[in-house]
């Protein structure tokens, strides 16, 4: 997505989608935004799921950026998930 200039703006558990067949989708509920040839592209006030510390104060932030730390914190909470299943 981020190739084409999309940024999802909404990465959570919520919205992966999976056949159980090793497929998986992300969806998005009308929150990615294009931002096609924009140099330096920033936004503020995003209401996603997973938001770092910047856009939670009000700040401004690279919107590609906040997908990357979003995604980070999904795989942590995902192997936090995988951690305990394996040790009980």
């Amino acid at each position: 997505m981020h190739a084409h200039g999309i940024a999802h703006l909404d990465i959570s558990l919520r919205n992966i989608l999976t056949d159980f067949r090793g497929r998986y989708r992300y969806i998005d509920f009308e929150m990615s935004r294009l931002y096609g040839g924009a140099t330096a592209p920033l936004i503020k006030g995003c209401r996603g799921t997973e938001m770092p510390p910047e856009i939670e104060r009000g700040e401004v932030s690279d919107p590609f950026k906040v997908d990357v730390w979003a995604l980070g914190t999904v795989i942590l909470r995902a192997l936090k998930v995988c951690y305990q299943y394996i040790s009980e």
